[in-house]
């Protein structure tokens, strides 16, 4: 799966459509189901109680997609407010596209039933789940965006899994945002 540049720029021009993903998060009901996201993903629902005796790490993949819903719905609610030249702007949008292409990628793994690579899913996942809830923390409590800079470095192996090309993203986004 890769991510087309044009798939980046449709997705930066409806960034202000603010949804959750998650209808059911099969973590309080015994079904998973999500919304549809045009040009990402299509609407779909899974019976978690059988998943579970078929893999038993489902629930940590559920628990980080409802993290991610989450962080992806309160940024998206954040950005109108967010000067276009704040730098943090640019690093919301590039996090929670980053977002919508993990659940995309576990949609499709699950689809297809591919448990090992869910597990690494998992783990790429978690990582950048702690660097989402790191920035927005970081961004809501007034730390300024250079005291974070430095440590905040998109993981090479999260990129290269999602087929994320994050120079000619960071192109798009300094034309979109003059």
């Amino acid at each position: 799966m890769s991510i087309p540049q044009d798939q980046f720029k449709q997705y930066l021009h409806s960034s202000a459509l603010c949804k959750k993903f998650l209808i059911k998060d099969g973590i309080t009901s015994s079904y998973f189901e999500i919304e549809t996201n045009p040009g990402f993903f299509r609407k779909t629902g899974y019976d978690i109680i059988s998943l579970k005796n078929t893999f038993q790490q489902i629930g940590e993949s559920l628990s980080i997609l409802k993290n991610f819903d989450y962080y992806q719905y309160l940024i998206c609610r954040m950005l109108p407010d967010i000067a276009d030249m704040n730098p943090f702007k640019k690093v919301f949008q590039k996090v929670r596209f980053m977002i919508i292409c993990s659940f995309t990628k576990f949609i499709s793994l699950l689809d297809f039933k591919d448990y090992e690579t869910i597990k690494q899913w998992n783990i790429l996942s978690n990582k950048t789940l702690e660097l989402v809830a790191e920035i927005v923390n970081s961004y809501r409590q007034g730390v300024g965006f250079r005291e974070i800079s430095n440590g905040f470095k998109l993981d090479h192996e999260f990129c290269t899994f999602f087929n994320l090309n994050i120079e000619s993203i960071d192109e798009e986004l300094n034309r979109y945002y003059l």
